[in-house]
């Protein structure tokens, strides 16, 4: 088993950490990552002005390649920590781990690299902007980087998990994300005249309503969804019956078909509310991210690979999705491949540290940037097999969390 060097990988994250940004605007954060990499002998691709994509070659081809994820973008919070390498930019903070994410990866490929002359195959490095934004993964695709590997593996912190445990989600991991817009348009009127009117307000209303009922009409308990409407507006006056109303929210599922059962319900419902109403319906709809599911086979090498490193008594397997209704775009990743996310533990007993993602108070243990590196180092080097490195395959690592 082989190990990052350490300092490298604090000194980074606290770099990473000090200096977050927003995403898409990743720019000084995707010059110290091309600026290590160039360092370490890596040819890398801009993706995007702020994504970056590298590729480690080893000493022959043997027809594997693995891809290596990590997103790069921090939140809009205000960090309320007393680290001493807390951010340095006013209402911006790493408040996702994405700051060891980032230093992880820079991490296992500098390790990689001094290692490239003793293992055979392809390891590819994406450094991914704009994942809280649900884009990132896009651009890359875009590009056509998204295929042409056999596994995808990345690591996400965890902070209600003690620091030193390694939970994998048994199948699916995370939620697909969707967001909606429904654009209603009726014709103004006086309240006291409402005949003369078409009330998008109303309608709207009533909309809302059907929708938010939806979960439990459409599909059975076995199969969970989740529709949240975060804004709905309506009207500029009291008096004035309202000709223009935007619901806006997003639904999630864990497969494909519930998640095109819900669209189609949504502008069913949209089109019925309308034609009572007498008003117009427009629906627009994006996917962020589809639902992350692990791979079996992959899940079962990268757990093997990490009771290899830290015992079997350190790796659970969890029956049930680690981010709940949550989404990541690591799932795009996983559309043209095999592939599984870890997530790594990062709360110590005693810490003051909030025990949830995108908190002011979140502080992840440090050492968790090691444990980081060292998994995304040997899942790889286990895949490709190295120079008498055995190749991962069916192990026993099952303990349950």
């Amino acid at each position: 088993m082989f190990h990052c060097d350490s300092g490298f990988a604090r000194e980074c994250r606290r770099w990473l950490h000090q200096h977050p940004e927003l995403s898409n605007q990743e720019y000084n954060t995707a010059k110290f990552i091309r600026e290590k990499l160039t360092e370490f002998g890596i040819e890398y691709q801009e993706v995007e002005k702020t994504g970056t994509f590298a590729r480690i070659k080893g000493h022959r081809d043997n027809g594997r390649t693995i891809l290596l994820r990590a997103d790069i973008d921090a939140l809009p919070i205000e960090e309320q920590t007393d680290l001493p390498y807390k951010s340095i930019n006013p209402g911006v903070m790493h408040a996702c781990g994405h700051d060891i994410h980032t230093a992880g990866l820079l991490a296992a490929a500098k390790k990689l690299a001094e290692l490239k002359d003793s293992f055979a195959g392809t390891v590819l490095l994406v450094f991914q902007q704009a994942e809280e934004f649900g884009h990132g993964a896009q651009y890359f695709q875009e590009q056509g980087l998204l295929t042409g590997y056999d596994r995808a593996f990345g690591v996400h912190i965890a902070p209600d998990v003690p620091v030193g445990t390694i939970v994998l989600s048994r199948k699916a991991d995370a939620a697909s994300c969707d967001f909606f817009r429904i654009t209603l348009t009726g014709q103004k009127a006086h309240t006291s005249k409402p005949h003369l009117g078409r009330d998008a307000l109303q309608a709207g209303a009533v909309l809302v309503g059907e929708i938010a009922k939806l979960p439990s009409r459409l599909l059975p308990a076995s199969e969970p969804v989740n529709i949240g409407i975060g804004t709905f507006k309506a009207g500029n006056s009291y008096n004035i019956i309202a000709d223009s109303a935007v619901i806006e929210g997003s639904f999630r599922a864990f497969s494909e078909d519930s998640r095109q059962q819900l669209k189609k319900k949504i502008s069913e419902l949209a089109d019925s509310t309308a034609l009572g109403y007498g008003v117009q319906v427009y629906c627009e709809y994006e996917c962020f991210a589809k639902a992350l599911i692990n791979d079996e086979t992959v899940r079962q090498e990268v757990a093997d690979v990490a009771a290899s490193l830290w015992g079997q008594d350190k790796v659970k397997i969890s029956e049930q999705p680690l981010f709940g209704f949550a989404a990541d775009d690591f799932s795009e990743y996983l559309q043209a491949s095999r592939g599984a996310y870890a997530h790594v533990g990062v709360y110590r007993e005693g810490s003051a540290s909030a025990r949830v993602l995108h908190n002011e108070k979140l502080a992840p243990a440090e050492e968790a940037v090691d444990i980081a590196a060292d998994l995304h180092i040997n899942y790889a080097l286990a895949y490709l097999g190295r120079d008498g490195y055995a190749q991962v395959g069916p192990g026993q690592a099952e303990g349950s969390y």
